[in-house]
Order: C-alpha cells, then structure tokens, then sequence
C-alpha cells in the first residue's frame, strides 16, 4: 500500500513530463517549458512540460533535491538505485523513496523505450552521486586545502606586484621621468598633469586589487564544492550583463550600419563641398554676383544644416529613441536651449548678415564706435579687434549691426584714404608760402602717395590766425598713426627751416591802429610809412 502511494505522488509531482499531448522534442511551432535537472552544477537531463500547475522548472528543483540528499547517505550503494516500471510508466526508487518518474509523455518526448529512458537516468543520478561523495573523501578535502592555499598566495604576490608597481611608478611620476604629454600642455600645467596622473594611478591600483580578489574569490569557492553555487552567481554578475550587452550590441547593429552610412555620406558630401568653397575663395570657380569672400562662411553654414539634418536621420536610429524618457529629456534641453540661447541667436544672425554685408574683413583697420583697431578675428559670436597698443577687443555681432562701422582699409585699398593735419599761422605769413612748405611736408612723408598729389585747404579766417590743413593720400591704412606722427614731424622742420614760428597764440596787445598787418604786396601806396604810435610812461 506504502509503494502506491509514493507511485502516484510521484505520477502526480516528480514524473518527467513530455513535450505535449502530441509527444516528441519541441519544434518550432510548440512553446513548452523547460527545465535542467543539475544538482551539482552539471546537467544531468532535462525536464519538458508542466503537470497541472506544477511548472517544468519546480519539478526539476524537486529532482534535483531528491538527488542531493542522497549524497548525505554515507552508505549509498548504487546497486540499491534501481528501476521500477510498469506499462505506462517507470520510477527510479532508492530503498522505497521514489526519486523520480518518467512517464509515457516523457519516453514520446525522448523517442525512445520507457524502461531504456529511465535506466539512462538512473545511470545518471548514481554517477552523479558518486562523483560527489568521492569529493568529500579526506583526499579530496586536503587536495582542496593546497589549491585554496595556492591561490591565496597567488593573489597576495599579485597585490604585492601591484603595490610595488604603483610605488615606482609614483615616484617616476613625482621625479618627472614620466614626461607629460605635449596635448595637455594648453589645458592643464605640468603640476596639475602630475596632479592628475597620480590620481589615476591610484584608481587604477585599487582597480587591479578589487579584481584580483575578485578572481582569487570564484577560484576558491570553485575549490570546495559547498560554496561552488557562490562561484556560480558571482560568474552570473559578470556574465549576465555582459550577454545581455553582447546581445543588445547584437540586435543594434543593423542601425549601426544605417548609421555609418548615413555619416559617411554627409561626410563625402561636405568634402566636396570644402573643395568647391576653395575654389571659389581663390577665384578658380567664380559665380556671378557671389564674392569669393562669401565663400568660406556659405560653406559653414551648409555645413551646419547638413549636419542637423543627418542628426534629424539618424536620431530614429538611436537606441531607446522612441522611450518617454528619451522623449522627455529631448524637449527638456530644446526648452533649456530657446531659454537660454536668445543672446546667442541674435549674435548669430547679426554674424550671418555681417557676413554678406562684408563691411570688413579680418586684418583691415576699422573703427566702430570709439573703438579704433585692426580686425584679428570674426566669428560666428563675436568680433575680436586689436587696438594700436595691443588691446584686444571683444564685440558681440548684435552690436555691430547697430554701431557705425569706419573701415580704413578698405577706402585705403579702392580710393586712397586721406589723412590730415591741422595747424594756424598768422596772417603777417604769406598764404602761398604756407601752402608750399606743407606741400613739401606732405611729399617728404613716408607711405604718402604721389599720385594723387598732396593738398591745402584753408578751412577758416580765425580773429588773430588762418587755419591750415594739409591733406595726403595714402594706401596703408593700418599704419596711419606713424603716417601722423612722421608727417607732424615733417610740418616742424620745414617751418623751423624757413625761420617761421609753429605757435599761433590769442594776443591781447595795445598796437597802432593805423599800422597795417598785410603781407608788403597788398599794401596799398601811400600806406607804407604809417605814422607810429607811440606810448609812454612817466615815473611818479
């Protein structure tokens, strides 16, 4: 009575069960479940299908408890495992407990005899239980210790290196014959370098070390069979993540393939485009009404819509693209962007419209407002100018299309830019005189143009003086302020040559009024022996 009933517990619980009502292995058009039955980390056989509501995998865990315990018996004797069957089905029972069923749905599943099936299993369990029992014999235990001891000192001597290594290495660093990097030299000194290079060598010790454990620790519980379930799930930490990754590298790869193309024909297709803009900027290709100036930024900005524009084709490729994560982080940074960004897009714009203005380039002398300087950079922000004593100016663009703009250069190069010089004489110096001591100022200058020819004006009849200013033409603007000061020395010498005084003071003086102040030919007659006037002061 006791034997029927562990028969039909085990029918109902522990039997094998096949693949499905039909039988046989699972195809492709059958999704059963399964199971491995491994007690000892090795699979033994495989488990298919559910019974009721006991699951594939339960029924194996059962299984495989049933097989473990029965490497707690001492006295196991695998003669005492033997094989009960019957028409429809057949038990592997060890001293009358059954330790498992195979039914006629697990033979249909196996395709092959019941009584076969079940001796194959029954073969498996006993070498199985042997082997294990084998490991626990005082042989095998002091086998064990020697490994475990083997690889305790490994790791230690491997730590040990490690230290050692990182010492020397600490101090080559310290004592600088580990040179730094020339890439780094414009971000970061050669203190912060050292700084840094110790820090990761200190990460990259204590790396090592946790690795070194870390291995040294599957090793050993590998060693002794009761902790070889720890090995396991500590191999599972890294294999699991890693497999998940392959595979997700896996199934990703026809977007990565997408993606390359789509890079490598932007990328062909902006070459070609740099190569038609330096043709352009160097006249080699010339399109009417399109200076050959406009042809390096035109590119750039093809070049930024091209790349948005791949970006815009490649974000669907993107993993997690269609997420709501994803989704929600993308309108976060665009909203942070609008916010942010208005200044920037006001520089940008007022770049793009200086750009086709060309009211300057980089090198001419300009001024723009009280600012006076040679233009050193343009971008698509700002303008930088370096004034004539080396100071660097900033100028946001957005700037720049409201202030007035005086570009030397350029009317230097087309039309000759004029500078001049103002001065006052008296009117007792005859006006042609002075006109011709100027002229010769101005011809003696250096960068002066001769053609056209330097001139006068007489731009006002002041109360005690006239005012002069001599005018030269000249092609280089930028140095407009050594044109000044030599012309301004010019001035003075030809004037001291002649005996004739520079200063035009305001005089308050008693004179004869009678007494004319004209150059001796416009004199009229009759006026030349005016009667002096005289002043005389008694003593007291």
């Amino acid at each position: 009575m006791k034997l029927h009933l562990y028969l039909l517990t085990a029918a109902l619980l522990l039997s094998s069960a096949s693949t499905g009502a039909r039988g046989g292995y699972p195809s492709g058009g059958d999704a059963v479940d399964s199971a491995p039955v491994a007690p000892f980390g090795d699979t033994l056989f495989t488990l298919y299908g559910s019974i009721g509501a006991v699951t594939a995998q339960k029924r194996a865990e059962l299984v495989a408890e049933n097989i473990t315990l029965l490497t707690d018996d001492l006295l196991f004797n695998p003669d005492s495992l033997v094989v009960v069957s019957t028409e429809r089905e057949a038990y592997i029972i060890y001293r009358s407990k059954i330790i498992i069923g195979v039914t006629e749905r697990q033979r249909a599943a196996a395709n092959r005899p019941l009584r076969e099936l079940a001796q194959e299993y029954r073969n498996a369990i006993a070498a199985a239980v042997v082997a294990k029992q084998s490991e626990n014999t005082w042989f095998a235990i002091l086998k064990q210790l020697v490994l475990a001891m083997i690889v305790v000192a490994a790791a230690y001597l491997a730590i040990k290196h490690v230290n050692l290594l990182h010492r020397r290495m600490r101090a080559a660093l310290g004592r600088h014959k580990i040179k730094p990097t020339r890439v780094l030299k414009y971000v970061m000194d050669t203190n912060k370098q050292v700084a840094v290079g110790l820090t990761v060598l200190k990460v990259l010790k204590y790396f090592l070390v946790i690795l070194i454990i870390y291995v040294c620790a599957l090793i050993l519980f590998r060693i002794f069979p009761a902790t070889r379930w720890l090995s396991d799930t500590l191999i599972r930490y890294i294999t699991m993540p890693l497999k998940s990754m392959l595979i997700a590298i896996w199934r990703y790869l026809p977007n990565v393939f997408d993606i390359a193309i789509i890079i490598v024909l932007f990328n062909l297709l902006t070459k070609a485009l740099r190569i038609i803009s330096k043709k352009v900027a160097v006249g080699a290709i010339t399109i009417k009404g399109f200076q050959p100036d406009w042809a390096t930024p035109t590119y750039r900005i093809i070049r930024v819509m091209c790349i948005i524009f791949a970006l815009i084709l490649i974000f669907p490729h993107l993993p997690k693209s269609n997420s709501e994560i994803f989704k929600g982080i993308s309108v976060f940074m665009g909203v942070l962007l609008s916010l942010g960004s208005t200044s920037i897009i006001s520089n940008i714009v007022s770049g793009l419209v200086i750009t086709y203005m060309n009211p300057f380039k980089e090198g001419d002398r300009i001024k723009m407002g009280e600012h006076v300087g040679d233009v050193v950079e343009k971008t698509a922000l700002v303008t930088r100018l370096r004034t004539p004593k080396n100071e660097l100016i900033t100028i946001p663009n957005s700037n720049i299309m409201t202030a007035q703009t005086v570009n030397y250069s350029k009317s230097a190069k087309e039309y000759g830019l004029i500078l001049h010089a103002q001065l006052t004489m008296g009117y007792e110096v005859p006006w042609r005189k002075v006109h011709e001591l100027l002229m010769e100022a101005g011809a003696k200058t250096e960068h002066v143009l001769q053609e056209p020819k330097p001139f006068v004006l007489q731009s006002a009849l002041d109360d005690f003086y006239v005012r002069y200013q001599i005018n030269v033409y000249t092609a280089k603007a930028c140095q407009m302020l050594e044109i000044y000061s030599s012309l301004y020395a010019n001035i003075q010498d030809v004037f001291h040559r002649e005996g004739i005084e520079l200063a035009s003071p305001s005089i308050s003086a008693v004179r004869d009024a009678s007494a004319v102040f004209m150059p001796k030919e416009h004199v009229r007659a009759g006026r030349e022996h005016t009667p002096p006037f005289r002043v005389s002061v008694e003593k007291p």
